[in-house]
């Protein structure tokens, strides 16, 4: 099968003395779950960023489908990132005038044909209803608890219909029945929705539920593993 993203001896500097990333290897296949631990300052979210595209590498390729994210240009990566990669952040970023279901609907709003918004908003209800947020669509932020908050921008990560999903620290402000709640909805969305997953996590608990854990050391991959 052919790799959904590849990165092939990526290195990363910042600065002419600052080396963030050191020949990072890495292949994620389609509906494939990894997860990334390692320290604070070892370069986890800088690896999240450069899959998807929001920092290029110093040196190596990227590849999305086969095709180097280097040949693409700043509106051609905008256009990727919004259609087939969804973000997931340990801050939710959820706006705090808009509802649950508007903030889902956000990332739709460069769809410029009425039926694809219509679509969209049937959507974001069905999905929304499945993470058990029926009665919730209408509330804003205030109104929801941290982990429903949580769970709208996981919907809201997948309401283009993403081919990955990178989550950042998607659990860093939960409890350990939270982690336990949100890793139990990552893999069923993994599942009913093909969609492949990389988060960045700090819980060795969110990585276990991962089929892949790789940890991060100083810049490299210091360990691999197959989880059971």
């Amino acid at each position: 099968m052919a790799a959904l993203v590849e990165l092939l001896r990526v290195n990363k500097y910042f600065g002419t003395a600052t080396e963030v990333l050191r020949n990072i290897d890495l292949c994620v296949q389609p509906h494939d779950t990894v997860a990334v631990l390692g320290p604070s300052g070892s370069g986890k979210s800088t690896l999240l960023n450069i899959i998807g595209g929001l920092l290029p590498p110093s040196s190596g390729d990227v590849l999305f489908d086969g095709e180097p994210l280097a040949n693409r240009n700043a509106k051609q990566l905008a256009a990727l990132r919004n259609r087939e990669i969804g973000f997931i952040f340990q801050a939710h970023h959820l706006l705090p005038q808009l509802t649950a279901l508007e903030n889902v609907l956000v990332p739709t709003l460069v769809h410029p044909k009425d039926e694809q918004r219509r679509t969209a908003y049937d959507r974001a209800s069905e999905l929304l209803n499945e993470v058990g947020l029926s009665e919730r669509l209408h509330h804003r932020p205030a109104q929801l608890s941290g982990g429903e908050q949580q769970r709208v921008a996981v919907i809201r990560a997948l309401i283009n219909q993403p081919r990955i999903v990178l989550a950042d620290e998607p659990t860093g402000s939960l409890d350990e029945r939270g982690t336990d709640s949100l890793g139990d909805l990552l893999c069923q969305l993994n599942e009913r929705h093909s969609v492949a997953l990389v988060t960045v996590t700090h819980s060795r608990r969110l990585a276990a539920r991962m089929q892949r854990t790789l940890e991060l050391r100083e810049g490299s991959i210091a360990m691999a593993d197959q989880n059971a």
